[in-house]
């Protein structure tokens, strides 16, 4: 085979790979144009994200702190009411004898009932 075939098979070889390392070049430098677009979109919503779960994170802690809070709460207005119940329950017993007498006075009641 005469050397300038060769020379010519040679040439055409270095083309093909130069033609591809071009193409492959340019592909690299759209996806990586594409991918810095991307990221510069996608950053301020992650950290916008992220500053929204720490949010959210402290919220929970705070309304944990609330629930607890609310538990105690509600406990201590339980032995408050029970304990009103009880001193209404009495006064309403030491108050009956004097009903009873301002029955009779007013008339509602007969002088012969002496249910208290």
């Amino acid at each position: 085979m005469p050397w300038y075939v060769l020379l010519i098979i040679a040439l055409a070889s270095v083309a093909f790979v130069v033609a591809v390392l071009a193409w492959v070049g340019l592909t690299a430098w759209r996806v990586a144009r594409h991918a810095a677009s991307v990221s510069g979109r996608v950053a301020p919503l992650v950290a916008g994200l992220s500053r929204r779960g720490d949010e959210i994170t402290r919220a929970v802690d705070r309304l944990s702190g609330d629930a607890e809070q609310l538990t105690t709460n509600l406990e201590a207005m339980q032995r408050a009411i029970a304990r009103l119940q009880v001193v209404a329950r009495t006064f309403n017993e030491a108050l009956r004898p004097y009903f009873v007498i301002t029955g009779w006075l007013s008339g509602d009641r007969e002088w012969d009932s002496l249910d208290f």
